[in-house]
């Protein structure tokens, strides 16, 4: 396995980027930053990963040395793009970064709870695993839907990101093993949560106009269409 650090060499000759690795490295960059940006706040952009991607590239050209291979330096930017992705998400403001792992527990609960009482758990049993009182577990739904962290992880790409290439075969397979997993596990939940989900994604309506057809105020949709996308990461074993 290549040690990263075993290739900041100082004192040898740094390689250079030509065209054709430019061209190359491209895609590669911007794959990086679609599958970063699924799981980051609803703020951050593509873009903005991409230029932090290039950020990274550049830094591994300027401490790679020439004696790496192809392969070898493919590796090692891989490394250091990632790299420049993360300590930009890292930089974010700390309350973001809370918000993210009050997600991540909240999907981790009620993965646990449908576990052990082989059922979809209730409000009421979600709250109290958190423990947490009905008001304060709504008020976590709402902070976790401000930051954007309530979406469906097959409906984040941004077209303007995708490559025009095609995917290669075990992406294919495993976009669809996810979309099947995705589709089993909206059919197991309660429901309200499958309505809501089918207002606002398949018919395109907006909180309001399916808070109008359930009844209920935008606010009480927004809690709802939180709550069944965690129900669902849960399921499908995305955090």
């Amino acid at each position: 396995m290549i040690n990263p650090e075993s290739h900041q060499v100082e004192g040898e000759a740094r390689r250079t980027l030509s065209r054709a690795e430019y061209e190359r490295f491209l895609p590669m960059v911007r794959r990086i930053a679609m599958r970063a940006a699924r799981r980051a706040p609803r703020h951050v952009q593509v873009a903005d990963l991409v230029s932090c991607g290039w950020l990274g590239l550049m830094e591994a050209t300027q401490r790679a040395h020439t004696k790496m291979s192809p392969e070898e330096f493919e590796a090692y930017a891989s490394y250091r793009i990632r790299g420049a992705m993360l300590d930009y998400l890292r930089s974010l403001d700390s309350s973001v970064r809370s918000v993210r792992h009050a997600s991540r527990h909240l999907t981790r609960a009620i993965k646990k709870l449908t576990q052990s009482h082989g059922r979809p758990p209730s409000e009421g049993e979600i709250a109290e695993s958190l423990g947490l009182d009905e008001e304060n577990y709504q008020a976590l739904l709402v902070r976790i839907a401000e930051a954007g962290m309530a979406r469906l992880e097959l409906m984040d790409f941004d077209q303007d990101e995708i490559e025009s290439q095609a995917p290669s075969a075990d992406e294919e397979i495993a976009r669809r093993e996810l979309l099947s997993a995705m589709v089993a596990a909206i059919e197991d939940l309660p429901e309200r949560f499958q309505l809501v989900l089918a207002l606002y994604y398949q018919e395109g309506c907006t909180l309001r106009e399916v808070g109008a057809v359930l009844g209920v105020g935008e606010s009480m949709v927004s809690r709802l269409h939180t709550e069944a996308i965690h129900r669902l990461r849960a399921a499908i074993g995305r955090e």
